[in-house]
């Protein structure tokens, strides 16, 4: 097994594990909206939104580094 199948699997085993534990309501408040919800779905909902900035932020550098490749390829093209 790849070692990044394993420490994903312990890192997921080890979020659930956190998640478990922290299950009392809490009051969240951003600017006026209010809110109680569990320890645990804040978390989870906190580690799942910077997943997915961290993936568009990776996403949009590597689109623009394949544009700036390309881009400098079409340079090198002779014109016939």
């Amino acid at each position: 097994m790849p070692v990044k199948t394993i420490v994903f699997i312990v890192l997921a085993i080890l979020i659930v594990i956190f998640t478990i534990q922290n299950t009392q309501v809490v009051a969240i408040q951003f600017f006026l909206w209010k809110a109680s919800i569990s320890s645990a779905l804040m978390l989870l909902s906190t580690l799942f939104i910077g997943i997915i900035l961290g993936w568009l932020l990776t996403w949009t550098g590597y689109s623009r580094r394949k544009r700036k490749e390309k881009g400098a390829e079409e340079e090198k093209k002779p014109i016939l």
